[in-house]
């Protein structure tokens, strides 16, 4: 490698950096200066941030858990349940711990995570239900 196109590639490699750390910090203010108010982060509290979760919380009504309590939501995060699942294969109706409902409705229960559960949703405990 000539030494003319070794140092082109370094200055490549350095502007590079540069514009790397600088959106780096433009991504972390985007994520936590929002929510440096304590005034606006009370008033927040648990509702969604933008419109396209407050139209997704709306429109699924295994959503709701506002009658949880503080742990049985953060169980629901430690298993990282999430109300649609990423993988097709392991959706929440096809897994052992899922409980349909009684009455019918679409929302159905888990063993492990409380609350109302997705049958399209997942999280990271999810076992096939044993064939019979």
């Amino acid at each position: 490698m000539t030494e003319d196109r070794l140092t082109r590639e370094m200055m490549n490699r350095r502007q590079f950096v540069k514009r790397a750390g600088v959106f780096g910090l433009a991504g972390v203010a985007a994520v936590y200066l929002p929510g440096c108010g304590k005034d606006q982060a009370e008033e927040l509290g648990s509702k969604p941030h933008n419109a396209v979760s407050a139209a997704m919380e709306a429109a699924d009504p295994c959503n709701d858990i506002s009658q949880l309590t503080p742990d049985e939501r953060t169980t629901r995060s430690t298993f990282k349940y999430e109300p649609r699942a990423k993988d097709p294969t392991k959706l929440c109706v096809t897994c052992n711990f899922w409980t349909s409902d009684p009455k019918g409705g679409l929302c159905g229960t888990c063993t492990l995570v409380k609350g109302p559960v997705h049958p399209k949703g997942s999280c990271m405990s999810w076992v096939e239900k044993p064939r019979t």
